[in-house]
């Protein structure tokens, strides 16, 4: 084999090399963000503060407990002190906790059934209201089930067999795609006697991860996020809409620290280049 045909070799399975690396650093990225993200229960609690979740669900828990309260004649203003923000909070905490632990699924609902108890047996008192215990029984039991309804999330229902699935599968994932990425770099330096090509690769590399979450960056843009999810929560929606808006801007400051290493790259690679041509 003559040597301007290994050449051509060379530089053809460099080119695969470069593009498999930025395959897997595209790859290996886009675990470190579902282990950052999507899998990690503190986003998950973070987003739902941020998008005043628990106001919004203390809200939407009061408007049904009055449709409830009005075939029993309890007024409106009745359930004022009857849904607390920081008891949903605590319950939704504990419902969040069974899930990303890979337990089955848990809802509180003892501290509401209590307070809900406790007012309703002093309206009752106050107002002289005739009633048995069957009634109030079945009231309490009906505003639970409302409570633990609307406490449930479905969309971490629909992902929770996948979540302590990809807790325990993506470490290793990571693990492999960066031997496997790290690997290829010492191959691609190996085989280049002159190391500005070397480089050159890499640019390569890096400007196809660049142009991957590029992609990734500008339909997550162009769609709104996670705007366009149907959920008949407002609540979840506002989380949703938060979570979809903190995901765009992660993609895009990704996007814009491979386009910054992609220039320096190739900044390098030029002067690489200049020094051997001047040393010729």
């Amino acid at each position: 084999m003559s040597k301007k045909t290994k050449k051509k070799v060379r530089n053809i399975i460099c080119t695969i090399l470069s593009f498999f690396l930025a395959l897997f650093i595209f790859a290996d990225v886009f675990c470190v963000f579902t282990v950052s993200y999507a899998v990690n229960e503190n986003v998950w609690i973070d987003q739902m503060n941020s998008s005043n979740y628990y106001s919004d669900k203390a809200d939407e828990i009061k408007n049904r407990l009055v449709s409830l309260g009005n075939a029993s004649g309890l007024p409106p203003e009745f359930f004022d002190g009857v849904v607390d923000p920081v008891q949903i909070s605590k319950d939704t905490q504990a419902y969040m906790d069974s899930y990303f632990e890979g337990k089955n699924e848990v809802v509180y609902s003892s501290g509401f059934k209590q307070n809900f108890s406790s007012e309703l047996e002093r309206y009752i008192a106050d107002n002289k209201v005739k009633t048995d215990d069957k009634n109030i029984d079945y009231l309490v039991d009906e505003a639970e089930h409302v409570y633990l309804a609307s406490l449930k999330i479905p969309l971490l229902y629909r992902l929770s067999d996948y979540i302590s699935q990809f807790r325990r599968i993506l470490p290793f994932a990571i693990a492999g795609l960066s031997a496997a990425s790290a690997v290829i770099v010492i191959v691609l330096f190996l085989c280049n006697k002159w190391k500005h090509r070397s480089v050159k690769y890499l640019y390569f590399a890096g400007a196809g991860t660049c142009l991957s979450l590029l992609a990734v960056s500008a339909v997550l843009s162009f769609t709104g996020g996670l705007k366009s999810i149907v959920l008949e929560s407002r609540a979840l929606y506002g989380m949703a809409v938060s979570f979809g808006t903190a995901v765009t801007i992660a993609f895009w400051a990704l996007t814009a620290f491979f386009f910054i290493l992609s220039i320096v790259l190739y900044l390098i690679y030029g002067n690489m280049v200049r020094k051997v041509t001047s040393d010729d």
